[in-house]
């Protein structure tokens, strides 16, 4: 009978079977078992939520409790929507300013924790965002917390006209949804006429989301807040940048995806701008608060028919089954790199619209020709630019056709309207509409 084989072991079996061993272990601690797998990297609970926490510190830099300084609490405004990423947020939030107190004795900020309440408009129960607050409240005494609906909007001071457009007027009383044509008319009905004027739900999702950050940012200046902390994930971002340029508002990305003042109010601070969702995820599943998240929950969602699903709904549905990060950051990166040169005096020279407001872009020619060091400021100027269009239709220089934007609806010719090319788009066909924020 044949003797059995005998195995030599080798140096290099024993260095193999050492690294086995380490790739077992969190890459960070080397201690325990690792629990994900982030960016290629094993790491455990503890080093995953330390991570996780680093990342957010850094774009709180200006937040933090300066020493020998006088205490002077600002005060900042977290928008929260219950989803993963505010949620993960507003708990991060809190660990930071708990931090603050252990170490300095004080807290650089307050907090001012606001949720949009668009269940009048969703279709949604307004019950369930009472019982989302109350245990939030619980969890997080540090902080305030209020729930705005979103019709609040034409409550404000800064709700501009004394009486309603007549068009919308004569459809509230047709409809019964208004006593009067006053501004004392239920400003639930006129965010309702408001939606109903739009002529499909991509345009309503469009127009709420602007409602929404506008209030927010009325919010915040009613209640002295400096900034709006939003969370928006790197994966949201990424979204949201390709889902605005293909409305139409690439030449406002600049504003819309950079962390900074704002046209029309406080400074908006994305701290969570260089995590993912499933990171964010994997953080509320470690620190036992996923239940504190809609988005967690288990209740079938009703189905969205093809046809109407958003460009933003697209996106974030594209973004969330992507499992490379390196698209994500990319498109994140790319995009906050974008700027205009002229930028500085866009806004002095061309205003802003009417219905985001946001700066305005303007002829693109005119753009060329002003880079191009051509003086663009008199019609007749002899610098080889044409004074018409191919179809000899007017003066690229008159003020009017600065405006870069889809043209007027047949029958709304006569209409002065000052709108971006995106919000052209999203309003098309609605005529005058009730618009409760102004952008001059």
């Amino acid at each position: 009978m044949d003797q059995p084989m005998e195995f030599e072991v080798t140096m290099a079996d024993i260095a193999k079977s050492s690294a086995d061993a380490a790739d077992a272990l969190c890459r960070r601690c080397r201690a325990v078992p690792p629990a994900v797998t982030i960016r290629t990297e094993p790491l455990c609970a503890a080093c995953f939520t330390t991570y996780l926490r680093t990342k957010f510190t850094r774009h709180m830099e200006p937040f933090r409790v300066k020493p020998g300084t006088e205490i002077n609490r600002r005060r900042l405004l977290l928008a929260l929507s219950f989803g993963v990423a505010s949620t993960a947020l507003l708990d991060i939030l809190h660990w930071h300013r708990s931090l603050q107190l252990q170490r300095a004795r004080r807290a650089e900020y307050d907090v001012l924790v606001v949720h949009i309440d668009e269940s009048a408009v969703a279709s949604s129960s307004t019950g369930a965002v009472d019982a989302q607050l109350e245990k939030l409240r619980g969890q997080y005494e540090q902080f305030e917390f209020r729930s705005i609906p979103l019709h609040h909007i034409y409550e404000l001071p800064t709700a501009i006209g004394d009486t309603l457009p007549d068009e919308i007027a004569a459809e509230l009383e047709q409809n019964g949804d208004g006593e009067s044509t006053n501004a004392d008319a239920n400003p639930l009905s006129r965010l309702r006429a408001l939606l109903s004027r739009l002529n499909s739900r991509a345009s309503q999702v469009d127009v709420i989301a602007i409602l929404r950050a506008r209030l927010l940012a009325e919010l915040a200046k009613i209640n002295g807040c400096e900034a709006v902390m939003l969370g928006d994930s790197m994966t949201r971002m990424a979204a949201m940048v390709l889902a605005e340029v293909t409305k139409g508002r690439g030449h406002s990305l600049p504003w819309l995806i950079s962390d900074g003042p704002t046209p029309y109010g406080p400074s908006l601070v994305r701290p969570l701008r260089d995590l993912t969702t499933s990171e964010l995820n994997h953080y509320l599943s470690f620190t036992d608060i996923a239940h504190l998240s809609n988005a967690t929950s288990s209740a079938p969602k009703p189905p969205v028919a093809a046809k109407n699903q958003t460009i933003d709904e697209i996106m974030i549905r594209f973004f969330d089954d992507v499992s490379n990060n390196h698209l994500t950051a990319n498109v994140v990166r790319t995009a906050a790199k974008l700027h205009f040169a002229d930028d500085e005096d866009r806004v002095q020279r061309l205003g802003l619209c009417e219905i985001c407001g946001l700066p305005m872009d303007e002829n693109p020619k005119l753009r060329v020709a002003r880079a191009r060091g051509h003086d663009v400021s008199s019609s007749n100027s002899s610098n080889g630019i044409s004074n018409g269009d191919s179809n000899g239709n007017g003066s690229i220089y008159d003020a009017d056709a600065r405006i870069y934007c889809l043209e007027p609806s047949p029958g709304e010719e006569g209409m002065k309207q000052r709108r971006c090319y995106g919000c052209r788009r999203t309003t098309q066909g609605a005529g005058k509409v009730d618009w409760p924020v102004d952008n001059r």
